[in-house]
């Protein structure tokens, strides 16, 4: 079988993980292809130093590996990785039974990565770095995300739909609108610029990671633009996307009047799939002939024939 048969196989159970880790304030990170439980534990995520492994060793036994390593830095550098930090926390495996799982926070791994001597690293920190500037959606943040971010998505459609019946027509025109939406919010040109203070994350994905206040304020941006083009029957894309950008003008200086944060230093976190905030007759949602549960129960497993038989 083909490594890219295996992942594919190995997604479903993949998918499994990642639902049981939610359930006990948990997330399944990426770095590459590599799968990294992780869970959020005395207010900070601490990591499955086996999956870190995986990647920084480029072993194909992550397990063995770490244990292994364990005994070498206690022999070479008179290290006990327990007495370093290293927490036993219970996470799942890949059935999704809870297991005692040795696990490190961000300054526990950096420390560990001296002594792996990995070509991965440099972008493993700088991955590190990324995924752990998101905070856990503890109590009812998580739903609160869930509900704006639908709002949210509502709002900037009904937005889009409104200015084409106010000359806003074109694709690069309606790309124009969404930039100044993004503008005067951030203090910046364009979404791009966002992005770019948001690594890995691509373009229309940016509300998936923002907490429920930031939600918020750019709901009422789209909304208060919407009821100015409305009121006033502004017509053309360059007095409408003037109107985008003052509006986040004018709700940025509210927040900072008020003393909080500004958007672009707002806390991120894990991303919001869209099952969990999509409604069923969004255009967007994919409707499959099987119930997703179905889907999700059990792999889909990949036979390959040999094409001389």
């Amino acid at each position: 079988m083909s490594d890219e048969a295996k992942r594919w196989n190995e997604s479903a159970k993949t998918g499994q993980i990642g639902s049981k880790l939610r359930e006990h304030d948990g997330h399944l990170a990426l770095f590459e292809h590599f799968p990294i439980r992780r869970t959020w534990h005395n207010s900070e995520w601490w990591y499955s130093i086996i999956d870190c492994m995986a990647p920084l060793a480029g072993t194909p036994n992550p397990r063995r590996y770490w244990s292994d390593m364990k005994k070498r830095m206690l022999k070479e550098e008179n290290i006990e990785v327990y007495a370093l930090g290293v927490h036993l926390i219970s996470l799942p495996d890949k059935r999704g039974v809870m297991q005692p799982t040795d696990c490190g926070n961000a300054e526990i791994l950096l420390r560990l990565i001296q002594s792996v001597k990995s070509p991965n690293a440099e972008p493993f920190k700088t991955w590190l770095a990324r995924v752990g500037a998101m905070v856990m959606d503890v109590g009812e943040e998580r739903t609160l995300r869930q509900q704006y971010r639908e709002r949210l998505d509502q709002s900037d459609r009904e937005l889009h739909e409104l200015v084409e019946y106010h000359g806003v027509v074109t694709p690069d025109e309606h790309d124009q609108l969404n930039d100044a939406n993004y503008a005067g919010l951030y203090a910046v040109a364009c979404e791009m610029d966002l992005l770019r203070r948001r690594p890995g994350t691509l373009p229309g994905d940016l509300p998936t990671t923002m907490g429920s206040l930031e939600l918020a304020a750019n709901m009422f941006q789209r909304e208060l633009t919407a009821s100015q083009i409305q009121r006033e029957n502004i017509q053309g894309i360059d007095p409408i996307t003037d109107v985008a950008r003052g509006a986040g003008t004018d709700i940025r200086r509210f927040l900072k009047e008020r003393g909080e944060q500004m958007p672009e230093d707002m806390p991120r976190y894990p991303p919001l799939p869209p099952g969990e905030w999509m409604p069923a007759n969004h255009p967007s949602r994919i409707q499959w002939n099987e119930p997703a549960e179905e889907i999700e129960r059990s792999s889909i497993p990949i036979i390959e024939t040999n094409k001389h038989e």
